[in-house]
């Protein structure tokens, strides 16, 4: 393969660059993206670059890197975001975790997987481009994203702007442990809210107890979804209950109730569908007894997303990690990416391949390899000289 590309991707570059990535403070819920955005444009200030910043205001932006192709009616296009979750153990850290610092193989900090290594590796491509002058045959956008670890603000915005109209293959750098992620869980968070009527603890009967209907409700809510189809790289549809609160006193028949459950989906399940199950769960019951209301709020709204390993950008992609001699195997991702907020719209073929390990993503001691970092840039680089 291009000797070229393995002699301008060395380790020192990878570090360099991660390092100026890892010790900006990105993390939610201030963001604080528009910081990451300025400190990208840096990197290419010696060249001439087109490219698109998007103010979400409050100091948050998402910015677009356009590498012109000699065609450009098609696009490739390559996601990466760049806010982080908070650091709630500052003190339990190996190394803190805004000094970036190298030990070993390794690099440390918040968000070196998640995914500032991936970015990194979308940076160095962009980089190879213009250093020597490549045009390519299609446009190739770099897409820096924020606020994809809440409500996906950067991807929406970048999609309703019209600039990935043209994409018709979508490279997503979230940490996959460089195998080539085919599918993502979708995530549908509701939040049940259940009002019953207060009496005292002696007189159940003139009551209507709050806590006792939200288990009902959820015990019903769960057994109308189908937890046990399996998708083969994500397996089944998960439902956890992970917040419940509810009462005031022993004594007391509790009036409100209300519960957070998290659902997580494969591609066969609609939202749409769950959500309506719920609703109507929730009138029967209500139906039935007076002084209850049970109303359902959506939290968050993702739905699961494939690619067909059959796809002709995946079989393209898979022989050129085999001649490059790195693992083609597949995998599904059991977290939702920017993927979730674009490709439902698009309708276009993607793949989740970073560097990094995804275990370490939200993880203490967060770190990446740096030769991984490389290695997915020399993958990116490659595809697109390639195609």
């Amino acid at each position: 393969m291009n000797q070229s590309i393995k002699d301008f991707i060395t380790l020192d570059k990878c570090k360099t660059i991660l390092e100026k990535l890892v010790k900006i403070n990105s993390t939610h819920p201030k963001g604080n993206e528009m910081d990451m955005v300025r400190a990208i444009l840096t990197i290419f200030e010696k060249y001439n670059i087109e490219y698109k910043v998007f103010d979400h205001s409050e100091n948050r932006g998402s910015l677009v890197i356009t590498i012109p192709g000699t065609s450009s009616k098609e696009s490739i296009a390559f996601l990466g975001h760049i806010d982080t979750v908070p650091v709630e153990d500052y003190d339990e850290w190996k190394y803190p975790p805004f000094d970036a610092v190298v030990d070993g193989e390794y690099m440390y900090g918040r968000g070196s997987a998640d995914m500032k290594g991936g970015v990194t590796s979308m940076i160095i491509t962009a980089l190879y481009l213009l250093e020597k002058k490549i045009t390519p045959s299609k446009d190739i956008h770099f897409c820096f994203t924020a606020d994809e670890e809440l409500n996906g603000i950067g991807a929406l915005a970048i999609k309703d702007s019209g600039i990935l109209d043209g994409t018709k293959e979508i490279f997503i750098a979230e940490p996959s442990d460089e195998k080539l992620g085919l599918a993502e869980k979708g995530a549908l968070w509701i939040e049940v809210v259940v009002d019953g009527l207060s009496a005292h603890g002696s007189r159940p009967d003139l009551g209507v107890n709050s806590i006792e209907y939200l288990i009902e409700y959820i015990n019903q809510f769960r057994t109308a979804i189908d937890c046990e189809s399996t998708n083969p790289l994500l397996g089944k549809t998960t439902f956890s209950v992970n917040e419940f609160n509810g009462g005031v006193k022993t004594n007391v028949i509790p009036t409100q109730s209300k519960a957070s459950i998290d659902i997580r989906t494969i591609p066969i399940h609609s939202h749409e569908d769950i959500i309506n199950k719920g609703k109507e769960i929730a009138d029967k019951l209500m139906k039935d007894k007076n002084s209850l209301s049970i109303r359902l709020n959506v939290e968050n709204n993702r739905p699961a997303v494939e690619t067909d390993r059959e796809h002709e950008f995946i079989k393209k992609l898979k022989g050129l990690c085999e001649k490059l001699s790195y693992e083609a195997s597949y995998k599904g991702l059991h977290f939702y990416t920017d993927a979730s907020q674009i490709i439902p719209d698009l309708k276009v073929p993607f793949v989740i391949l970073g560097p990094g390990d995804d275990a370490m993503a939200h993880q203490r001691n967060e770190r990446i390899e740096l030769s991984s970092v490389a290695r997915i840039a020399e993958i990116y680089t490659n595809y697109v000289l390639e195609n």
